[in-house]
């Protein structure tokens, strides 16, 4: 639709004359509108040019002849003010102008950023729309007409993806939206021009949502999880690697139903989601317990990674670093360092059972009472019996002994006693890191600098502790990734150490993994991670922290093959690193000049400050993706139904239907 032309033009700026009446004819011009320029070819009055310059209205702008306008209105009110008996504003303000007056008066000027051209290019004989970030060339003012691209052509624009060497699928994410008051668009239905972006973008890349609480960024990350799960099923189906997604659920909101969408991406379905969460029970297959039993030999690396990842606070840095990296597993064909992982595994149980933690009723997937197995020398064993008055020791094969769990404590009690005697046979017995290393953990002191809180620094991890558990939740999650499917670790119940710890756990096992994968000269599996409250994992001072499993996770994740989407309503406390190496931005409403003057950093988004900050609805975004040269102003639509049977239908499952409302 014509709304005018051009009045002023440079490399940057163009400088809009229009009408009032063309601008009620096109259903009102709203700042961040996008329009069109268009020129006369030099060639002929009646052809256009093959280029088509995009314009942003980023404000007002004087014209030549505006002051001699006001001056003529001005004169019009005194005048009728001087002439009239009655001075009351509705008779002097409403004076009539005459028609030529009036109609010179109505004219007025937008202030424009060029955004770049459209023309059409040949690529292989064949006509493609390509955009460039400027303008190459600019002819006299007088031959350029000006339009405001609304319907399809709104949305060819708002949807034009830079040409790439990425594989390509158009989904829709929302409609554009110029203005939090959407009257007139509404009136003149140019409120649904749809926004299509290529879900590629997402895959693989960093995605940052940013914004306030409430306002849409877990309804976006919905979107691009379903979005994401349907790209992935489709892979599946033509003999592809599925993509897997990790969500960390600190609200619940991924794995539970809320009132603001009536459904929840769980509902994609059992086969393809799996929640893990405290207190599950295991009659739900796709519902596992969060939680490891700390007591499984099968799962003593997981025990030690989360007691190191706690052991850190503590002062003694010497014997927390051997207790990290030294192996308390057996090794198979081995005998001598599978004696030594007993040993130490002996005390870590003897530190578990000092700070509380329950004895599982029987030894992981037996009937069998719990107990732990010994290698010992038999001259050893009858000093201990000796001390302890009674035989703790059970024979349990032609080297080792059985030791009932009720006995463990009052063993290594003796073990010491008899070591700090004097004994040579204990000495002997504790003289490997598995046991110098765990023993201050223990006993809560060192030899080298005194008291440490050794054991109670277990003391948050016993919520973690979950007899039933037959498998490292870590692993477990990991497999389910690679397979392809959504995992939810829904983490709204349970103390903050404990959920620190476990994220870690699970993040630090799923990049080893994906390291291992990656040196063996093979391509990891494509994942992508969900995190919310990014601020307090990629603060500034923590990326200086190599060791950081999170910080780690941001540097390593594009060559691990792990796409990250995270959310957050502190643009400043992000490290600035993590923001120059995002891919996709989407920003909803903050509300302060500090976070916004941290945003206008990137990209275009200085020009949308003060609309990021008055704005306040739900979803209206400022949108800009990898494959978009410009950022885009978007109503994300809402994460429904709809679009969670279109994601099991990608995966070959019937729709499910809405449930009926209650009178």
């Amino acid at each position: 639709m014509r709304i005018g032309a051009i009045h002023r033009l440079d490399y940057n700026e163009a400088i809009v004359l229009t009408h009032d009446k063309w601008k009620f004819d096109a259903g009102g011009i709203p700042q961040y509108a996008f329009l069109l320029a268009t020129a006369r070819d030099v060639d002929g009055a009646d052809r256009d040019d093959d280029e088509v310059l995009l314009l942003r209205v980023d404000g007002t702008a004087p014209l030549a002849m505006e002051s001699d306008l006001h001056a003529v209105r001005e004169e019009a009110l005194r005048a009728a003010l001087s002439s009239n008996g009655d001075a009351s504003p509705s008779v002097v303000l409403d004076v009539s102008l005459d028609p030529f007056t009036k109609n010179r008066v109505s004219f007025t000027g937008l202030r424009c950023r060029i955004l770049g051209t459209f023309y059409e290019d040949d690529v292989d004989g064949k006509k493609r729309l390509d955009f460039g970030a400027d303008v190459d060339n600019f002819y006299a003012t007088s031959t350029y007409r000006v339009l405001k691209p609304i319907g399809e052509g709104l949305s060819e624009i708002a949807s034009y993806l830079k040409p790439s060497d990425r594989e390509v699928e158009r989904v829709r994410i929302g409609s554009v939206r110029y203005s939090a008051t959407r009257r007139r668009a509404k009136a003149a239905k140019q409120d649904d021009s749809a926004v299509m972006i290529n879900i590629h973008d997402f895959i693989g890349t960093k995605t940052g949502l940013l914004g306030m609480t409430r306002m849409g960024k877990s309804n976006t990350a919905k979107i691009i999880i379903a979005r994401t799960f349907a790209v992935s099923e489709r892979r599946r189906g033509t003999g592809g690697t599925p993509i897997g997604q990790l969500i960390f659920d600190p609200q619940g909101e991924y794995a539970n139903p809320n009132t603001q969408d009536g459904t929840e991406i769980a509902a994609i379905g059992e086969r393809h989601v799996r929640i893990f969460k405290f207190g599950a029970s295991s009659s739900e297959a796709h519902v596992r317990p969060l939680g490891i039993n700390f007591f499984d030999p099968a799962q003593v690396e997981a025990v030690q990674g989360l007691i190191a990842d706690k052991l850190r606070s503590d002062g003694a840095a010497g014997y927390i670093n051997d207790f990290a990296v030294t192996r308390f597993t057996d090794v198979p064909n081995d005998y001598s360092e599978t004696i030594r992982a007993m040993r130490g595994r002996l005390i870590l149980y003897a530190a578990l059972i000092r700070a509380g933690f329950t004895l599982p009723s029987n030894n992981a997937g037996t009937s069998q009472a719990f107990s732990v197995k010994l290698a010992i020398r038999e001259s050893l064993r009858n000093a201990i019996t000796q001390k302890l008055g009674k035989n703790v020791f059970t024979a349990a094969g032609s080297r080792t002994s059985s030791i009932k769990g009720g006995d463990i404590c009052s063993l290594v009690d003796k073990i010491i006693e008899l070591r700090d005697a004097g004994d040579s046979d204990a000495k002997d017995f504790c003289e490997d890191v598995r046991w110098t290393s765990t023993e201050p953990i223990y006993t809560g002191q060192t030899s080298a600098s005194g008291k440490v809180r050794g054991w109670r620094n277990l003391l948050d991890l016993k919520d973690f502790h979950n007899e039933a558990t037959d498998e490292d939740p870590s692993e477990e999650i990991y497999r389910h990734l690679t397979a392809g499917r959504i995992v939810i670790v829904d983490l709204h119940v349970g103390s903050p150490p404990i959920i620190k710890a476990l994220s870690e756990s699970i993040t630090r096992r799923l990049l080893a993994k994906q390291t291992l994968v990656f040196t063996s000269g093979q391509e990891p599996p494509s994942i992508q991670v969900m995190l919310e409250e990014a601020h307090n994992l990629f603060s500034s001072d923590k990326y200086k922290d190599d060791g950081d499993v999170w910080v780690k996770l941001a540097k390593e994740a594009a060559k691990l093959n792990i796409g990250m989407t995270y959310a957050t309503q502190e643009v400043s406390g992000v490290a600035h690193q993590v923001k120059a190496n995002t891919a996709n931005w989407v920003v909803a409403h903050l509300n302060n000049t500090k976070e916004v003057q941290e945003l206008s950093r990137f990209y275009d988004f200085a020009a949308f400050a003060s609309a990021i900050i008055t704005s306040e609805d739900r979803g209206y975004v400022r949108l800009k993706t990898l494959s978009s040269p410009f950022i885009v102003p978007v109503q994300i639509d809402r994460y429904d139904l709809n679009l969670v049977n279109e994601a099991r239908a990608a995966a070959g499952d019937p729709a499910l239907i809405p449930s009926p409302r209650k009178a």
